[in-house]
């Protein structure tokens, strides 16, 4: 796969877990805990909002000529932030939380980065 594509791959995947983040919350929140305080509801909610905003400017970014790779850029650093998180706040989080903060943080900081600096790459040799 291509630069373009991994990164509108890793958009539209934030998309829809923000999508999902913000309408059905307490789908993804009954899987770690039977007691779901509003405050976590909004804190989810909330998170969703910021994928939302991370995978749509990605994806509007994506369809310029020669985009930059900025909005991809900020995507893995969330990405990489929320797994630095999850290892250092790992007993808040639990071993379940952490395991699947990491299988869908690690991979799509990594992709992420890599399609980030390959567009910032082409972007300045064009």
């Amino acid at each position: 796969m291509d630069d373009r594509t991994i990164a509108r791959s890793i958009a539209l995947g934030r998309i829809a877990f923000g999508l999902i983040m913000l309408f059905i919350p307490n789908v993804v929140l009954a899987r770690t805990s039977e007691v779901r305080p509003g405050p976590l509801v909004w804190m989810a909610r909330a998170f969703g909002i910021r994928d939302v905003v991370l995978g749509v400017g990605a994806v509007l970014e994506l369809t310029e000529e020669e985009p930059k790779g900025q909005w991809v850029a900020l995507g893995a650093a969330a990405d990489t932030c929320d797994a630095i998180a999850a290892v250092a706040w790992r007993d808040e989080l639990g071993p379940a939380g952490v395991a699947s903060t990491l299988a869908l943080g690690v991979p799509a900081a990594a992709g992420g980065w890599w399609s980030a600096i390959s567009l910032r790459v082409r972007a300045a040799r064009d």
